[in-house]
């Protein structure tokens, strides 16, 4: 019995301990002043979440105290060390953490490969912080002799065995947050309050000690170009007419952007026999701002959200999320907007934090964010192997939007499309004789899903004019080489409130290659909001920026300028082709390049390595 007190009240104290700890980085970092009562409007609930991971180092310290005792029997002096010791160290990681965060502007994570590094060496880490490691030492010091808990050595084989195996019990449950998997640092962002929220929120020591553990060291694409190369100067001079630097709109009114989970660009337009797969979504885009090309930014969730929602590339061929940038600052039009009065939420028809996405949105500035799991009596609604149907979904959304102020912006992504089986009751438009009919059919249904929550929508009672945008996360397969793997279907519709308001953009067709970066540019550009960070093009004024959109597949990337695309292998420089997209969509017949292909190539190149460079810096 001595044994369970001693290891409950060793855990409650560093819990407590590690909220203290945090309490103090808050005011290190001036996330608090005290001479600013507002700065801690809207702080506590994100604080006090952090007891999340308090409680993983909690557990993972007893771990290594109680464990080891246990299986060395350790005498209660040589116990009170090894106490003071790993108290010590928990103070140092913390206060190291800190001192980054003083000057990154956000937690270590995955950059604890390159902890002593942040000045260039230990050396210049020491010199310049020296204060602040002085007072962690003495504060570890007073922590560690005041600290130790009454411990006496358990007796017997049995009696410990069966103490080592409660321990371990014990440590797994806590580290793992009561979830399935262990929490990983951006679960931070579940707290709420942004990048703020987070960083209040995550015990700096176990962002370092879980990095450490998850042996993940930089996902870094590394692209090497010849020295007679200056790919930066190269970049520069393209980036000068990217990003919004003075955005010309002002729309205030409601956005609600629809992620298609999985919708190939393929179907857009596509007949099977007399039937179209996409009726709705043709017809919607027949009226719309539209793109002759739309490309995604990768081929996850995470990655087309991110590229959509922050204007940015992904890391070639890879999500930020779980890397060492997962917890960058990155600033994305949900955050602009939010500053603007908006309300905000995000739905998934699976759970949302499946691949990370409820805890991307998060990041990028949505205030709330819903998955399968929030819908009321959700085990009672039918589902695929993933989560609820689109219309299901479409109708929690609604319910949730009737409780928001306007304006408001809200995310969906779709679910139907995310398995290869129909409601009960729906036979399938085009036959079940294999995965592509039934893929095709799956679609279709998911298309008059759409067509029921755009009609919904259409009969609500908005008070502002609200912004309709369709596109897809990203496609979910292809059988026919690399474009299709990135070529997805695209709108954009304005609504007003009486009817006869001129739109604030054309619904035309605008023709050439675009990315998901420029629906983020876009949107940015269309609510007033200056985004110069942001590298894709207002579809409001393309003519005003740089040409040029890219995609990237296994090593091969693709540079899209007006009716020319050059492929190219980042393994292989100066080994380029160029091809008519339009007209070659497989790219099977390369052509001449045109007198400026080199350069075009020379822009794909540095694009992809210097875009890269601004992710990671």
């Amino acid at each position: 019995m001595s044994f369970l007190i001693s290891s409950g009240r060793y855990i409650l104290r560093l819990v407590i301990f590690g909220m203290v700890l945090r309490a103090v980085v808050a005011l290190y970092l001036n996330l608090w002043d005290f001479s600013v009562p507002a700065s801690f409007d809207n702080t506590l609930g994100p604080f006090l979440y952090g007891w999340h991971f308090d409680l993983a180092i909690a557990a993972f310290l007893y771990l290594l105290l109680y464990g080891s005792s246990l299986l060395f029997s350790f005498s209660e002096k040589t116990f009170s060390r090894l106490n003071s010791l790993l108290l010590f160290c928990y103070t140092i990681l913390i206060t190291t953490d800190a001192i980054y965060a003083k000057e990154s502007g956000r937690h270590i994570s995955y950059e604890v490969y390159n902890l002593f590094t942040i000045q260039g060496s230990l050396g210049n880490l020491l010199k310049l912080y020296w204060l602040q490691l002085l007072f962690a030492f003495l504060g570890a010091s007073f922590v560690g002799r005041f600290f130790t808990p009454r411990y006496k050595p358990v007796q017997g084989i049995v009696k410990r065995t069966l103490a080592l195996l409660f321990v371990l019990v014990i440590s797994l449950v806590f580290a793992r947050g009561f979830e399935g998997i262990p929490q990983d640092p951006s679960w931070a962002y579940r707290a709420g309050g942004g990048s703020k929220g987070a960083t209040l929120a995550l015990n700096g020591a176990y962002g370092i000690v879980w990095a450490a553990f998850a042996g993940k060291k930089s996902s870094k694409e590394n692209i090497e170009v010849p020295l007679h190369v200056k790919s930066l100067d190269i970049f520069n001079e393209w980036r000068v007419r990217r990003g919004i630097e003075k955005a010309v709109g002002n729309f205030d009114g409601n956005i609600v952007i629809v992620f298609m989970e999985g919708w190939p660009g393929v179907y857009v337009d596509k007949k099977v026999g007399e039937e179209e797969v996409l009726p709705f979504f043709n017809s919607l885009r027949a009226e719309s701002l539209r793109v002759d090309l739309m490309l995604a930014g990768g081929h996850r969730t995470t990655e087309g959200l991110f590229a959509t929602l922050c204007s940015l590339p992904n890391p070639p061929g890879k999500s930020i999320m779980f890397t060492e940038i997962e917890n960058k600052d990155f600033k994305c039009f949900p955050q602009f907007l939010e500053k603007k009065g908006y309300s905000s939420a995000f739905f998934q028809g699976s759970d949302q934090y499946t691949s990370g996405v409820g805890l991307l949105v998060l990041k990028t500035g949505f205030q709330n964010s819903y998955g399968k799991r929030e819908i009321p009596d959700w085990t009672m609604i039918e589902q695929n192997a993933w989560g609820v149907f689109d219309q299901d979904l479409y109708k929690f959304a609604t319910q949730k939007m009737d409780t928001m102020t306007e304006p408001m912006l809200i995310g969906i992504n779709t679910n139907t499309t995310h398995d290869l089986a129909l409601p009960k009751g729906v036979r399938p438009a085009f036959g079940e004789e294999n995965n592509q009919s039934m893929h095709l059919s799956v679609t279709h249904h998911a298309d008059k899903e759409l067509r029921g929550f755009y009609e919904t929508l259409k009969k609500r009672s908005w008070k502002k004019d609200w912004l309709f945008v369709l596109v897809s996360d990203h496609t979910s397969f292809a059988a026919n080489g690399i474009f299709e793997h990135y070529s997805i279907p695209f709108l954009m519709k304005y609504h007003s409130v009486g009817g006869n308001r001129k739109p604030p953009f054309e619904h035309k067709l605008i023709h050439g290659a675009f990315s998901q970066n420029d629906v983020g540019a876009t949107i940015a550009d269309l609510t007033g909001n200056a985004a110069p960070e942001f590298l894709g093009r207002s579809l409001l004024r393309p003519q005003e920026f740089s040409t040029g959109a890219n995609l990237f597949h296994l090593g091969t990337s693709v540079w899209f300028e007006g009716e020319w695309a050059v492929v190219f292998n980042i393994r292989d420089y100066g080994n380029y082709k160029c091809y008519h997209w339009q007209n070659d969509m497989l790219f099977h017949y390369p052509l001449p390049c045109p007198t400026d292909g080199e350069q075009m190539y020379l822009r794909g190149l540095s694009y992809l390595k210097e875009s890269q460079e601004l992710l990671f810096k």
